[in-house]
């Protein structure tokens, strides 16, 4: 009998490690991490120095523009379950923006440092820090099953929920 509890005490704590080491090594799921928004009316020249600035910086990997109209498609996929919201929008009311995969998502702060008072952006969303805020919270609560009880529209359990799958989705 004591065997027999100490082997299923055993592999219970083999199983808390392991799972432990999962939840430890869990990967930034996003293709980009930092995504800079333009303003609207932004010039031509300016929107060219910004991406050259972009290209040539020794953090950006991968940079890719998205232009209004990309935006709004991007929106109207995103929100598809919400026909109100996607009525009341159009690409018009859309930033271009530049999505970015930086070659060290831990130096995302010191990216955006450099590009949040230039000329033509507008902000500067840092995915990287969400994901460190939300990313040990997606992991807890789907290891236990944890989510906003039926008609619950306003809990951090929501706004958890929606931030685990903008990261499933790659934002």
């Amino acid at each position: 009998m004591a065997l027999c509890v100490g082997v299923a005490v055993a592999g219970t704590l083999v199983y808390f490690l392991v799972r432990g080491e999962e939840a430890a090594t869990y990967e930034f799921p996003g293709e980009h991490h930092v995504i800079i928004y333009l303003d609207r009316d932004i010039e031509d020249d300016v929107l060219e120095q910004i991406e050259s600035e972009l290209q040539e910086h020794p953090l950006a990997e991968q940079v890719q523009f998205e232009s209004q109209a990309e935006a709004y498609e991007r929106f109207k996929d995103t929100f598809e379950s919400q026909p109100d919201l996607v009525d009341r929008v159009d690409a018009e009311t859309l930033p271009s923006a530049f999505r970015v995969k930086l070659t060290d998502g831990d130096r995302s702060e010191e990216f955006i440092q450099e590009f949040e008072e230039a000329e033509g952006v507008y902000q500067i969303t840092d995915l990287m820090e969400l994901y460190r805020r939300y990313e040990p919270a997606c992991i807890a609560f789907e290891e236990k099953g944890v989510s906003p009880a039926e008609g619950d529209t306003e809990s951090i359990l929501v706004e958890i929920e929606q931030a685990c799958e903008q990261f499933r989705v790659g934002f």
